[in-house]
């Protein structure tokens, strides 16, 4: 007869666990398609684009490689190569980025998930201690309760009773299944995040591999301009075109819309300007400069300053940003409008920090110092322009 009540019982909580698993497939199978169809599917995506990027980038270099009987020039090809090993450079940022998000949240995620097993083993433990007592009261417990009552007072005592504790009974199945269903989301999860960092791990070792070999063909096609002096005549020229082309992009903005400060400060050189960027060498100057290898007059409508790679870059007053973007021989380049008519220009960035309608404020980091269509290494070009017309900036920086 026990044998019979206990199969009875079990046969009575079934549901109960039918529903609790139920619970549990239907927190499973959404959580699987959401991550199949997620942050992987990225990864994959950026995979993907590396190929694409890596023919690219072999291409170009080719190009490089046969100057001698192709069309462009050395500023053109080498400025085309900049331009997609700085793309490879932002994708491996991004990328890192992304790595140390996906472990963060892994951290994370793994507390929770602690918690919640915690929790569910806490609840498990109560509904063991509850199923326990109803298979030792075996059929029939509910019954003998209330006829064991003495009245009608008791009577209705004992069943408000048994009614609260099925309520409870109710609630702590009901909290076993949310709290099941909660772990089957937190580990899905876990696991789509482990193996998206793997994934991700690989991307980043790939990537690197490609920018190290990329940037060791870049420098052995710099060595090679220094010894040909036919290369490095042809350069020069070349980027006199460009300086031209940067003037009537700096001339098309000055006729655009003034930025004016909010707080109706006029003078902006009457204070001083700030250096772009620090420590700095000055390495050329404003001006008419002849160089002494190829005897070109290049004309520089702002200076040079040596500096390290990877510096920030500052806005040098208020102002607001009015282009970024890449111009062929001056690479990344950020232009602030100050207001007045005064417009600065940075240029050979490896990264913009801003974009095109942000306010900056005076000292903050707009971009940082690259070797983007350098020639000569890590640097950064800047000029200062008043109603379009270039200034030499040296006057204005403070000292």
């Amino acid at each position: 007869m026990r044998r019979f009540r206990r199969r009875q019982l079990s046969l009575n909580l079934l549901p109960i666990f039918a529903m609790v698993g139920a619970g549990l497939v239907v927190a499973l199978v959404p959580s699987t398609t959401i991550h199949a169809q997620g942050k992987p599917t990225d990864v994959k995506e950026a995979v993907k684009d590396l190929t694409a990027l890596r023919a690219e980038l072999e291409a170009k270099q080719g190009a490089l490689k046969d100057l001698s009987g192709a069309e462009k020039s050395l500023v053109e090809s080498l400025g085309e190569l900049d331009e997609s090993l700085s793309r490879l450079d932002d994708d491996h940022l991004a990328a890192e980025t992304r790595l140390r998000t996906l472990r963060t949240d892994i951290a994370v995620l793994e507390q929770n998930t602690g918690l919640d097993e915690a929790e569910l083993q806490r609840l498990r433990t109560r509904l063991d201690a509850r199923l326990k007592r109803l298979v030792t009261d075996g059929e029939g417990g509910t019954a003998r309760a209330l006829l064991g009552a003495e009245g009608f007072t008791e009577l209705a005592l004992r069943r408000r009773f048994l009614r609260q504790l099925a309520e409870v009974d109710a609630r702590l199945a009901k909290d076993v299944r949310r709290v099941e269903a909660s772990v089957a989301i937190k580990r899905a999860d876990l696991q789509s995040k482990v193996g998206e960092v793997e994934m991700t791990a690989k991307l980043i070792a790939e990537q690197q591999t490609l920018l190290q070999v990329t940037r060791d063909e870049r420098t052995r096609t710099l060595g090679r301009l220094r010894q040909e002096k036919g290369l490095l005549q042809q350069s020069a020229q070349d980027l006199i075109g460009r300086h031209r082309d940067l003037q009537r992009l700096v001339a098309k903005l000055a006729e655009g819309p003034r930025y004016k400060p909010p707080t109706g400060r006029s003078g902006v050189l009457r204070g001083g300007l700030q250096w772009p960027v620090q420590p700095a060498q000055l390495i050329r100057r404003f001006g008419s400069v002849v160089d002494p290898v190829t005897g070109a007059e290049i004309v520089s409508n702002g200076v040079e300053l040596r500096c390290e790679l990877g510096k920030p870059v500052i806005a040098v007053a208020d102002g607001r940003v009015v282009h970024t973007g890449w111009l062929r021989g001056f690479g990344r380049i950020v232009i602030v409008d100050h207001g007045e008519g005064h417009h600065t220009l940075n240029a050979h960035l490896a990264r913009a920090a801003v974009g095109s309608g942000d306010e900056v404020k005076e000292g903050q980091t707009i971009g940082f110092v690259g070797d983007t269509e350098s020639l000569n290494g890590p640097k950064l070009y800047f000029e200062l322009r008043e109603n379009g017309r270039p200034r030499d900036p040296m006057p204005f920086l403070r000292r």
